[in-house]
């Protein structure tokens, strides 16, 4: 789960994960959430979060919906955020991947935040998991792994055109949906991880 302030104090809730009582209380204390966003492949408490927090907006990226029918979304997210995020953060579909991601850069923290289009993972306590990462080329390494690679790319020139366009972006951090955080060199990291 990431949590963004907007510059009117209202925080964006992506990729909701539990809400217990200690983690409401520390998201009250940063402000009122006005917004979730439900990326299309992690939308397992995003009910959760709509519960905790019935006045925020529900976002939906494209294919989020037909995956949680019980939700009320306000909106899809695509490359056209919600007029409050104006000139804090931008959003962008990812083209040719058919997982329908929906990437957000966050302006004044350079910050990218993703999902599943690359992982970073780094650690796991468990053998078995660790096995499985490294048989999928993303134990320890910035990346998408193989399935990915293979199975979520539709149309290469696609992805092509999306991944050169969030290169535009003046970012330095990037926050995967797994793993750890690239604290530095965020462009040359995502564009060794997709580009040749």
């Amino acid at each position: 789960m990431t949590v963004i302030r907007l510059a009117s104090g209202e925080l964006i809730v992506h990729s909701p994960g539990p809400i217990s009582p200690e983690l409401r209380a520390e998201l009250d204390a940063l402000g009122r959430v006005g917004f979730i966003v439900v990326p299309a492949a992690h939308g397992r408490f995003a009910a959760g979060a709509a519960r905790s927090f019935p006045s925020a907006r529900l976002l939906a990226a494209p294919r989020a919906p037909w995956r949680r029918g019980s939700l009320a979304f306000h909106a899809s997210l695509a490359d056209q955020p919600p007029a409050e995020w104006a000139g804090r953060v931008e959003s962008h579909l990812v083209l040719g991947f058919r997982l329908g991601e929906v990437l957000l850069f966050h302006r004044p923290s350079r910050t990218l935040v993703l999902t599943d289009l690359c992982f970073n993972v780094q650690r796991s306590s468990s053998r078995a998991a660790r096995m499985f990462f490294r048989a999928n080329g993303m134990w320890r390494h910035f990346g998408p792994s193989r399935l990915i690679r293979v199975l979520a790319v539709s149309d290469r020139a696609a992805l092509q055109r999306s991944l050169d366009r969030v290169l535009q972006w003046d970012f330095e951090r990037i926050l995967p949906g797994h793993g750890d955080i690239v604290e530095q060199g965020g462009p040359a990291a995502f564009r060794a991880a997709w580009l040749p």
